[in-house]
């Protein structure tokens, strides 16, 4: 019962296990569905970056930035040229938040220098007297002259360039930035892409700055629903978890009162059986006695009549108490009380024993009994009562009562460490109903009782109960109804 309770309450654990393991599996699930978003998310925001990067630079006079070297170059046509192809390119993509230009001084190729932003059409418009030209270029609403907002002219030195490895690859071709960083702009990532001559020759490189911002937005944006999604779901597992760890505690309890009381019914009707079965076991004992006497006259001449009635009340008590024998011995086994009295007997000397003992019941049947036992010692290890009275004995009997005429073969080999006993009949076979009601408690063939009034179903039950405790083996084969069949016992030698 305890047992049953604690298997009970294993389940409800296990329920509980596969609950976290289910959630666990969820939220495993769930995150790599988002950082597989991000990564998308990401490359596309890459790959928009350098079409933006590559195509602007395309668009950028070559030889025009070769006539921007000097600071004072910025009064050029082409300085205007340059700076408002940039802005327009700025202008039209409101995430760009700076576009510039800068290439390899000439005198010191390790080196880089600015050409040309998008927002210094005038360099020194942050400088000088006139608030009008104040240019706020990062869009803060200050204006830092030697901050966010300083302007580049032509030949300007950037030596933040060193820094950037970048800056120097573009020149093997575009590519952005491995990595985000921080400005007066925000979130940023950089693309680069190198502006080339008529001859294919990189005179410098375009840079675009575009803010993550919006970026980290999305992503937020597409982590918030798997977060619900992951406590919604984490909730209901937990809910439905707690309910079913509830129920089945309330049904261990339930179902551990009602086991109490079955095992108490069970006990109680097992006493019954033994009580009624010893009771009806002694009355039979009784009379078994008292018809013995009178066919051995202990009480006296007694006419034929009488002696013949007394002979045949005397066989069937005897059947009675075997019967109730064999009930009382299938409860024991089933209680486990039975007790094995082990030791080391000849097998073939006890199947030759039961033989001559079944000899006259065979005669009485036209039931012809042949044997092929072997010549020598078949020693075995177990309980030589037993085994002769519930295998040996119990299944010749059978073959004789199911076999109306023909005859029983009874043989017995040893096989390596194993002692094959077989009884093999010509009588009412086996169908295949029939081989699954076998060896159960109470099981007897379909038409049984037709050839055998006396069969209980108790008889091969403990028969494999008896095969079973001593580690062996037991089945029957038949070809079907009235094909015979064949009984097996394979017993461990142990000697």
């Amino acid at each position: 019962m305890e047992s049953r309770t604690t298997k009970l309450r294993a389940l409800v654990v296990g329920g509980g296990v596969v609950a976290a393991v289910a959630v666990g599996l969820a939220v495993g699930a769930a995150w790599i569905l988002y950082t597989q978003t991000i990564s998308l998310l990401t490359e596309n925001l890459r790959e928009r970056l350098l079409s933006i990067s590559i195509t602007q630079a395309a668009n950028i006079d070559a030889k025009a930035l070769q006539e921007l070297q000097i600071e004072e170059d910025w009064v050029k046509p082409e300085w205007r040229e340059v700076v408002s192809d940039l802005k327009k390119a700025k202008d039209q993509n409101e995430s760009i938040v700076f576009m510039y230009i800068f290439r390899k001084k000439s005198s010191d190729p390790l080196q880089m220098e600015f050409v040309a932003d998008a927002e210094s059409i005038n360099p020194y418009a942050n400088t000088d007297d006139n608030p009008r030209n104040d240019v706020d270029a990062n869009g803060d609403g200050l204006v830092e002259a030697d901050g966010a907002d300083k302007l580049q002219w032509p030949g300007q030195d950037y030596p933040e360039a060193v820094d950037i490895p970048e800056a120097y690859e573009a020149y093997n071709g575009p590519l952005t930035a491995a990595e985000l960083y921080e400005d007066s702009y925000g979130q940023v990532l950089t693309g680069y892409a190198p502006i080339t001559d008529s001859e294919g020759r990189v005179v410098a490189i375009l840079a675009t700055d575009i803010k993550a911002g919006d970026f980290f937005t999305v992503t937020r944006q597409t982590l918030y629903p798997f977060l619900i999604f992951i406590g919604v779901l984490t909730l209901i597992i937990a809910i439905l978890s707690i309910t079913l760890i509830f129920i089945w505690d309330r049904r261990a309890v339930m179902l551990a009162k009602l086991s109490l009381a079955l095992e108490a019914a069970n006990k109680q009707q097992e006493s019954l059986l033994h009580f009624i079965s010893h009771e009806v076991k002694g009355y039979l004992t009784k009379s078994e006695a008292a018809f013995a006497g009178i066919l051995e006259g202990d009480f006296g001449d007694v006419t034929d009549t009488l002696r013949a009635a007394a002979g045949a009340e005397l066989i069937d008590t005897r059947k009675g108490v075997a019967t109730v024998m064999e009930i009382l011995s299938a409860s024991d086994m089933q209680k486990g009380t039975v007790d094995y009295t082990m030791g080391t007997f000849d097998l073939a000397a006890t199947v030759r024993e039961e033989l001559a003992a079944l000899a006259k019941v065979a005669e009485d049947r036209s039931v012809r009994i042949e044997a092929s036992l072997p010549a020598n010692e078949c020693n075995i290890v177990g309980d030589k009562k037993k085994v002769a009275e519930h295998l040996i004995r119990n299944l010749i009997d059978n073959a004789i009562k199911y076999s109306p005429k023909g005859s029983v073969h009874v043989s017995l080999e040893r096989k390596r460490n194993w002692a094959r006993f077989m009884v093999k009949d010509t009588g009412v076979g086996l169908t295949a109903d029939d081989k699954k009601m076998l060896f159960t408690e109470g099981g007897k063939g379909k038409d049984s009782l037709k050839v055998n009034v006396d069969s209980t179903g108790y008889g091969l039950y403990i028969a494999k109960q008896i095969a079973d405790a001593h580690k062996g083996k037991i089945w029957a084969e038949s070809e079907g109804r009235g094909k015979g069949s064949m009984f097996i016992v394979e017993l461990p030698t142990g000697v």
